[in-house]
This record gives C-alpha cells, sequence and structure tokens, in this order.
C-alpha cells in the first residue's frame, strides 16, 4: 500500500493526494488525517474516485467538520475541501 504524505502550503493549510487509491480507501483514511488537522486550519483532498466524493464528505460532516467545497480538478479528478473551524 502506498504511503499516504501531507503537505504542509502554509501554516493553517495542508494537501493530501490520493489520486490513484481506489475507494474506500478515501473514506477510511480521511477518518485519520481529520484528527491531526489543527483548528482552524483546512485541507485540501485530491482524489480520482467518484465515490469519495459524496463518502469523504459525508465522513467529515460526522466528525464535525465542514467541507467547503468539492470541485472538479480535471476530467474524473476532484478536489474536496475540509476545514477544522
Amino acid at each position: 500500500m502506498k504511503e499516504i504524505k501531507v503537505v504542509k502550503i502554509d501554516d493553517s493549510y495542508y494537501q493530501v493526494d490520493m489520486r490513484g487509491w481506489m475507494c474506500p480507501y478515501p473514506k477510511y483514511a480521511i477518518e485519520k488525517l481529520i484528527e491531526k488537522l489543527p483548528s482552524q486550519s483546512c485541507m485540501d483532498l485530491l482524489v480520482d474516485c467518484p465515490s469519495a466524493t459524496k463518502d469523504v464528505p459525508e465522513v467529515v460532516k460526522e466528525k464535525g467538520l465542514r467541507v467547503e467545497k468539492v470541485i472538479l480538478i480535471n476530467d474524473g479528478e476532484w478536489c474536496i475541501t475540509i476545514c477544522n473551524y
């Protein structure tokens, strides 16, 4: 299995590229990732699994965080922006 790499963009913004990860892995990975997301921070999760665009926001909302947006960035690739505030 590939390693999940979190890239720090600035003091309160992160990016995780999970393109190439088949569903349901993004859904399960996000549970651990948002536990580590500092307060007042956001994270872009890049995915290429259509199911993740529904599954990930559901998990995020259940954990009490916000999904700011889900946008198509390329053909079959999405950016899910998650915020902890």
